[in-house]
């Protein structure tokens, strides 16, 4: 039977925003506003906070929510994730950044049932359509998925280049579905010369032979990395703006 936990991998340092998951916003943390998220979906059998600081284990658990401590010398979020998931019993693994705290909970009911279909050589993830300008961002990152909805490539870059309007422009959200056996794989990976050009780690995936299946949903979501996002979000506390 399928057991699906969630985890949120968080750790204090942050190069533009140092202390994000600490951040208030109407009051509470970003990191408890990402796990009150996702609690709200009732997606999941689990959730839990992966993190390497006792400052924000201590206020997920005063939250209420479940926090494990991991090593401090994690290369990778994904990394983290596993070594907390070996501590369940579980089937499946969710991995969402802990800077994303407006996936709707329609989305994340949606994704716990695809990833129940996954198998060990595949991840599981979210794309949507990208706007102009965010095309042209590179802090954005762009997908391009074949007719199946599997992902051919990830990059900052605007792509699909487009000499004749028509080629859809996707988008990437960082949240990741694998089976427990599929993340283990994963984490055996090293970084490849791709995910080192790009800075972007699902490309180790696909560099060693893997595939990921994209569920196509468009949203209004936004991961929080600057000052800038974060007001942003305080902006849509305050009118009540997002929810599940």
């Amino acid at each position: 039977m399928a057991y699906v936990l969630f985890v949120i991998p968080a750790r204090f340092g942050s190069t533009r925003l140092p202390g994000k998951p600490l951040k208030e916003i109407g009051g509470v943390a970003l990191i408890v506003h990402v796990y009150k998220n996702a609690m709200a979906s009732r997606a999941f059998d689990e959730i839990c906070v992966a993190t390497d600081d006792e400052r924000i284990a201590d206020v997920v658990r005063g939250a209420g929510g479940r926090a494990e401590m991991t090593a401090r010398d994690h290369v990778s979020g994904t990394d983290r994730v596993f070594e907390a998931a070996r501590r369940f019993p579980c089937t499946h693994v969710v991995n969402l950044q802990g800077d994303e705290p407006r996936i709707p909970g329609d989305l994340l009911r949606a994704f716990s049932t695809a990833l129940k279909q996954i198998d060990d050589n595949y991840l599981l993830t979210v794309v949507s359509h990208a706007t102009i300008e965010e095309k042209k961002d590179p802090d954005v990152v762009k997908a391009v998925i074949d007719h199946r909805n599997e992902a051919l490539y990830f990059s900052r870059a605007p792509i699909p280049f487009e000499r004749e309007d028509g080629a859809p422009c996707y988008k990437h959200t960082g949240i990741y579905g694998f089976t427990l056996e599929g993340l283990k794989r994963f984490c055996t990976f090293r970084e490849g010369a791709l995910e080192h050009a790009e800075r972007l780690e699902q490309l180790r995936a696909l560099e060693n032979g893997m595939r990921i299946r994209c569920l196509v949903y468009d949203f209004d979501s936004f991961g929080i990395d600057t000052p800038e996002d974060l007001e942003r979000f305080r902006l849509q506390v305050a009118g009540n703006e997002y929810g599940t």
